[in-house]
């Protein structure tokens, strides 16, 4: 390569830093008038814990926030967190006979989270963690080859934490997608109830981590 050939190599790329700079300001200045913003998450839930042990299964994750910038760096969110995942248990008793039992575990939580935010031109970093509260459900489908088929369900609410990572992108200075991480801590879930004989329990934590897919839009 010749150094005239450089030279508009060098000239080319500095020509372009300059723009994304210059865009980049301007985005970051539009944004700044915007303090609001509401996001959609959908992604999957990878059971950790106690979930884990008892053989549950991956399953989704959605979620809906809205966020408010207190400072340039600092966001606090609230919103709704739905997680979810299933397992499958076969028996035999003496009066079911042989069993199958399809088990559905969702939490539905309500959450706070506060966030740290790292700005560089379109793309920004962030990390933070929250609290939540969340309403559990445990619906199961039994089939039994002597009693037939039944519906059970019961429910629980514990307090859980989380930790949160990721990254945003803006595709305009109100639209933007994002890719977050998020791992939770819950209390123990106690779920016991016996339907014709057959046990449809869970007993144990809804600890995890999930990633999600987010779409965003200032206001």
């Amino acid at each position: 390569m010749n150094s005239k050939t450089k030279k508009i190599l060098v000239l080319f790329a500095a020509a372009n830093a300059a723009l994304l700079g210059v865009a980049g300001t301007a985005m970051a200045e539009e944004r700044a008038n915007r303090l609001n913003y509401t996001q959609a998450k959908l992604g999957m839930f990878e059971p950790g814990g106690d979930l884990d042990d008892a053989g549950y299964d991956t399953g989704g994750a959605l979620g809906v926030v809205y966020g408010r910038y207190l400072a340039e760096n600092v966001v606090l969110e609230a919103g709704f967190d739905l997680l979810a995942s299933d397992n499958t248990v076969r028996g035999s008793n003496n009066q079911a006979g042989y069993y199958t039992q399809d088990n559905t575990l969702a939490g539905l939580g309500g959450v706070v989270t506060l966030k740290g935010e790292f700005q560089a031109g379109p793309v920004a970093l962030f990390a933070g963690g929250g609290i939540g509260l969340y309403a559990v459900s445990l619906s199961s489908e039994v089939e039994s080859s002597r009693l037939g088929d039944f519906d059970s369900d019961d429910s629980d609410a514990v307090f859980g934490a989380h930790l949160t990572a990721g990254a945003t992108f803006d595709i305009t200075e109100r639209f933007f997608l994002g890719l977050e991480g998020r791992y939770r801590w819950t209390d123990d879930v106690e779920i016991r109830d016996t339907v014709a004989s057959i046990p449809v329990e869970y007993s144990g934590d809804l600890s995890g981590y999930s990633i999600t897919c987010n779409a965003g839009f200032r206001f």
